[in-house]
């Protein structure tokens, strides 16, 4: 790892609140992903190897596909907040990406001692937190945990390599996209070095499909359109999950292969909630758009090359063939 990365200024006192913890709580973002599941999974690896007790929540279920990754059966739905001394949020971008927001900040507020490492652009969590250990130069929150081991002169087993490397994969679209720098691959090497099972991961995150999983994908290829710009967008719906027999998460990935399509500037697919919301997600690899700024305007985030955001409403089909976002 370059010097820049090693010499974050706040890693010195999140290494002596993890140490000096009794209990600590680990949370990422709801609708997690892999850097998110895997990085909160490597922290609490660590900190249980020096005896330290720590609970790891998500609101949302971790998805089948990483269901392979060591002990992510322990990860829990909730949590009572007098339990812990120190919360740490991992790669949850802003505060009601937690799936807790209130809890969250009255723990900043009364306990003092709120941990949030992220990759994201800054945010209103930074402003929450008591503590940042944030770095949006790094391709995943992997890359920060990372740090945090070394910072705890931790031995990285090959559970824990296959953990960060899980995250790296994840968030560089197995190592494609135009974050995986010179800093990453130096990073896989050397966890790939310890242990790290490169084919698992790739098989777990890019080959394995289920075959609900791959109809659901084709409902949306099928769906693909183009508009002004350079935008390339899909949907699906609830009513093709119920129809095919997905899971929601199921189609994660499939705003990828939109972006693949030659002259696409913006990809984004849109995804019919079951909590009446509708969820998108966008990807560009052109070095002059920046996703993240048309995520934040409807309340989102993310980075400049993928991002995300929410919103109320759902998909109505049009006599026409097309489709309309209807807002609630």
């Amino acid at each position: 790892m370059s010097n820049e990365r090693s010499a974050l200024p706040s890693i010195g006192k999140v290494i002596s609140w993890l140490t000096a913890a009794k209990r600590v709580l680990i949370i990422f973002h709801e609708s997690p992903d892999g850097d998110s599941i895997a990085s909160s999974l490597a922290l609490a690896n660590i900190l249980w190897k020096r005896g330290i007790s720590a609970d790891l929540v998500c609101r949302d279920p971790v998805p089948q596909v990483f269901c392979f990754l060591p002990k992510v059966e322990v990860v829990k739905n909730d949590f009572i907040l007098a339990d812990y001394d120190v919360l740490c949020t991992i790669d949850c971008g802003d505060s009601n990406r937690t799936g807790f927001p209130e809890r969250v900040k009255k723990f900043a507020r009364t306990k003092r001692r709120l941990i949030n490492i992220d990759h994201h652009l800054k945010n209103d969590l930074n402003k929450i937190a008591n503590l940042n250990f944030a770095d949006s130069r790094a391709a995943a929150s992997a890359e920060l945990v990372y740090q945090i081991v070394l910072g705890l002169n931790a031995r990285i087993d090959k559970n824990i390599a296959t953990l960060l490397l899980t995250g790296l994969f994840t968030d560089t679209g197995g190592f494609q996209h135009s974050n995986t720098t010179p800093v990453v691959y130096e990073l896989a090497a050397k966890l790939v070095a310890r242990g790290a099972q490169l084919q698992r991961v790739s098989k777990n995150v890019s080959l394995k499909k289920t075959l609900p999983g791959l109809q659901l994908w084709g409902v949306a290829l099928s769906r693909i359109w183009r508009g002004e710009g350079g935008i390339v967008a899909s949907l699906v719906t609830l009513r093709d999950l119920e129809c095919i027999g997905a899971d929601a998460d199921e189609i994660a990935g499939a705003v990828n292969v939109l972006n693949s399509i030659p002259g696409a500037k913006v990809a984004i697919l849109f995804q019919e909630m079951s909590n009446g919301k509708i969820k998108a997600s966008l990807r560009t690899e052109e070095d002059g758009v920046d996703v993240a700024l048309l995520a934040a305007y409807f309340g989102g985030g993310g980075h400049r090359k993928a991002a995300g955001f929410t919103v109320d409403g759902k998909l109505v089909p049009e006599s026409g063939g097309g489709w309309r976002i209807a807002l609630t």
